[in-house]
């Protein structure tokens, strides 16, 4: 039992670790916000953040993780509609102040990534989660789509989604 009250305040402090980066990173960039700054704004020591995190590398990925995790979440709540993603795309329907935090944050990591091979994996993995969630989703509400056809939606509403990105920021 006392092993689980651990693990679960271990998690609690990796939400709030995950938090503070995500303050720390869009007020200060990823290379503006040091580890100490993370730690600060999480209100613990460095030492206490590293026991958590082994490197600012891997709070990068446990964002990514979140992000990609909350949009997948969006599109099973329904959100995966075409035309409404059509809409969203076209700024009919403005993001919500959730999504140009993480659009931003993930605009820097995409920067970053084009130097640092591991975030260039993290991403491409979240890219492909995305990209299967959003194709599964597809097939189950558009069953007369062929494979050619929901792949293709699929790529296009990546490339829509990363251009509506680009020009956001």
């Amino acid at each position: 039992m006392a092993e689980g009250k651990v693990a679960q305040k271990q998690l609690v402090r990796r939400a709030e670790i995950v938090s503070a980066a995500q303050a720390c990173f869009a007020a200060k960039g990823l290379h503006g916000a040091s580890v100490a700054d993370i730690a600060r704004e999480a209100g613990l020591s460095v030492g206490q953040l590293y026991r958590i995190f082994a490197s600012k590398e891997e709070i990068i990925e446990a964002i990514v993780s979140e992000i990609v995790h909350a949009r997948v979440e969006e599109m099973i709540r329904g959100n995966h509609d075409l035309e409404r993603m059509a809409l969203m795309l076209a700024g009919v329907i403005p993001p919500s102040a959730a999504t140009i935090t993480d659009s931003y944050l993930l605009m820097e990591i995409n920067a970053e990534a084009s130097r640092n091979p591991r975030l260039r994996e993290i991403l491409q993995q979240a890219d492909r989660r995305l990209k299967e969630e959003g194709g599964r989703l597809t097939r189950h509400s558009h069953p007369e789509m062929s494979a050619a056809q929901i792949d293709a939606a699929t790529e296009l509403i990546a490339i829509l989604t990363e251009a509506r990105r680009i020009v956001a920021s």
